[in-house]
C-alpha cells in the first residue's frame, strides 16, 4: 500500500488517564456489553489487579481508536483488493487514505498505550519490569499471530505446490521462520521474486505485527533511561514534537532517488514493492516516529495527573486536535471535491498525518463531551476489544467474496453489496469467536502458567490486553 503512484494490491495484504464521568446510560449500557464481551481494557478488569500501585484508569478512548484503526483498514481492502470494480471510480482515493490512516492511528495509539501502561513500572523494578513487560507483549500477540502464521503457510505451500509454482513455494518456505520470529517488516529482502515483509500471501498483514515486536524492544530501553520516574509535560512536548519533524524528515529522505538507487543496489528491488515504500510504510525504522509521537502525548497525559486541567490548556488541547481532526477530514475530501497536492498529494499525505493524528488522539481521550461520550458506546469499545482478531482475520476472508471488473458498475452494484454484507457479517462473528473462544482463554491459560512458574506472585490481567 502506497501513495507512491499506486496500492499494492497483493492477496490478503494488510496493507490505557484519569478517568472521565460517564452517565449512568452508558455505564448501565457496558456492563451489559460486558456479558456478551468482556471489556478487557476497562474497569472490569482494572478491579482484578492485585497491587494498587499498579492501577491506572483506562482510557475508553484508546479502545474505541483502536477498532476505529481495524475498520480503516478492513474498509481499505474490501475497497480496493475485494471490490475491485472501484479502483476505477472517485472512491479509489478516499479508500486508499483509509489504509494509510488507519496504521497510522493504530502506531500512535500502540505508543500511547504501551507507555501508559509500562513507563513507569519498567522505570521503578527495571528486572521485574522488563520480564514482565516482554511476557505481556508476547502473550498479547502470539496465541493469535502464530496459528494465523502457520495455517496460512500450508495453504500457501500447498496452492502453489498444485500450481506448479515452485519458486513461490521455496519463497514461501525460505521466509517462514522470520515470519515465526515476528522480524520480517525488519529487513528489505527479496525471495524469488517476492519481498520479505509481504511474501506469505493471505498473512502479509502480519507485517505490522512484525514492526510492532520490533517497537516493543526499542521501548524497553527508552523507559529504562529515559527518566520517566518522574512525568513531565515539556519532555512529552518534546518528544511528540521531535518525533513528528523525525517522520517528516524520513520520509523526504526516503523520497530521494539517491537513497534509494543506493539501498536498492545493495538490498535488490521487486516490482510489487520499492525500497522507498518500505521505508515509508512497512519498515518499523518508518514508523518509529508515530509510535514516539504516541510515547509524546502520554507523557503529556501522565504529567497531567489528577490536577485540574487549566482552560488555557484546555483551548490549547481543542485548538491543536480540531486543526488534526480538519486535516483528515480534507485528506479524504482531496480529489473528491477538490484537489491540493501541496497539502495530501503523494507522501505528504504522510507527513500531515504524522502532525494530525497525534493531535486527534489526544482530543479524543481527553474529551468530556461529545467525543467522550461517543469512546464510550458500548458498540465502539466492543469493536475494540475484538480489534486484533478483526484485523488478523479480514485477509483470509475477503478473497473467498471478490468482485472483478466483469461488467459495468452499475451491473455489479447487486453483487458488491450482497458480498460486502456477507464478508462483514461473517468476519465480525468470527472476530467476536475467535476472541472470546480463543484469544482470551489462551492468554488466560498463559497467566495462570506464567504466574505458577515464572512471575512474581502477581501479574496484572490488564498488562496482556492492550496493545
Amino acid at each position: 500500500m502506497s501513495m507512491r503512484g499506486r496500492t499494492v494490491a497483493w492477496p490478503g495484504a494488510a496493507v490505557a488517564m484519569p478517568l472521565r464521568p460517564k452517565s449512568l446510560s452508558v455505564s448501565s449500557l457496558n456492563m451489559a456489553m460486558q456479558r456478551l464481551i468482556p471489556l478487557s481494557g476497562g474497569e472490569s478488569e482494572m478491579k482484578t489487579i492485585t497491587n494498587p500501585s499498579n492501577r491506572r484508569p483506562s482510557i475508553d478512548a484508546l479502545t474505541t481508536l483502536r477498532g476505529v484503526a481495524a475498520l480503516l483498514v478492513v474498509v481499505h481492502h474490501m475497497g480496493l483488493l475485494m471490490l475491485q470494480p472501484l479502483r476505477q471510480t472517485i472512491a479509489a482515493m478516499p479508500l486508499e487514505k483509509c489504509g494509510l490512516l488507519g496504521m497510522s492511528v493504530f502506531f500512535v495509539l500502540s505508543g500511547f498505550v504501551i507507555h501508559y501502561n509500562y513507563a513507569d513500572r519498567l522505570a521503578s523494578d527495571r528486572e521485574r519490569g522488563v520480564m514482565m513487560f516482554l511476557f505481556a507483549r508476547l502473550a498479547r500477540l502470539y496465541p493469535l499471530y502464530l496459528p494465523l502464521i502457520l495455517a496460512n503457510y500450508v495453504v500457501n505451500v500447498g496452492r502453489a505446490a498444485y500450481a506448479g509454482r515452485q519458486l513461490a513455494a521455496s519463497a514461501y518456505s525460505a521466509s517462514l521462520p522470520a515470519y515465526l520470529a515476528g522480524m520480517q517488516s525488519w529487513f528489505y529482502a527479496t525471495l524469488n521474486g517476492f519481498n520479505l515483509s509481504i511474501s506469505q500471501e493471505y498473512a502479509n498483514n502480519s507485517w505490522s505485527i512484525s514492526a510492532e515486536i520490533f517497537l516493543y524492544l526499542f521501548f524497553i530501553p527508552l523507559a529504562l533511561y529515559g527518566g520517566f520516574k518522574r512525568h513531565s509535560a515539556l519532555r512529552g512536548v518534546l518528544i511528540a514534537v521531535g518525533a513528528i519533524l523525525g517522520r517528516i524528515l524520513f520520509v523526504k529522505f526516503s523520497e530521494l532517488n539517491s537513497v534509494r538507487t543506493a539501498l536498492e543496489n545493495v538490498l535488490g528491488v521487486v516490482p510489487s514493492l520499492d525500497v522507498g515504500s518500505w521505508l515509508v510504510y512497512y519498515s518499523p525504522y518508518g514508523r518509529l516516529f508515530e509510535f514516539l509521537a504516541g510515547v509524546g502525548i502520554a507523557e503529556i497525559w501522565l504529567a497531567g495527573g489528577n490536577a485540574p486541567e487549566s482552560a488555557g490548556r484546555r483551548l490549547l488541547v481543542r485548538v491543536i486536535g480540531v486543526i488534526g481532526c480538519a486535516y483528515i477530514a480534507g485528506s479524504f475530501a482531496d480529489h473528491v471535491l477538490f484537489e491540493y497536492p501541496k497539502l495530501f498529494g503523494g507522501d505528504r499525505i504522510y507527513s500531515g498525518y504524522a502532525i494530525a493524528v497525534p493531535a486527534a488522539i489526544y482530543l479524543c481521550c481527553s474529551s468530556q463531551r461529545y467525543l467522550g461520550k461517543l469512546a464510550s458506546w458500548w458498540p465502539l469499545l466492543g469493536i475494540g476489544e475484538i480489534s486484533y482478531s478483526l484485523y488478523m482475520l479480514h485477509g483470509n476472508l475477503f478473497p473467498l467474496f471478490l468482485v472483478k471488473p466483469h461488467d459495468s458498475l452499475a451491473a455489479l452494484a447487486p453483487e458488491m453489496i450482497a458480498k460486502s454484507i456477507a464478508f462483514l457479517a461473517i468476519l465480525f462473528a468470527a472476530s467476536w469467536l475467535t476472541y472470546r473462544y480463543w484469544e482470551m482463554p489462551a492468554r488466560k491459560k498463559i497467566v495462570g502458567f506464567y504466574r505458577k512458574s515464572i512471575s512474581p506472585p502477581h501479574i496484572d490481567k490488564c498488562d496482556i490486553v492492550q496493545r
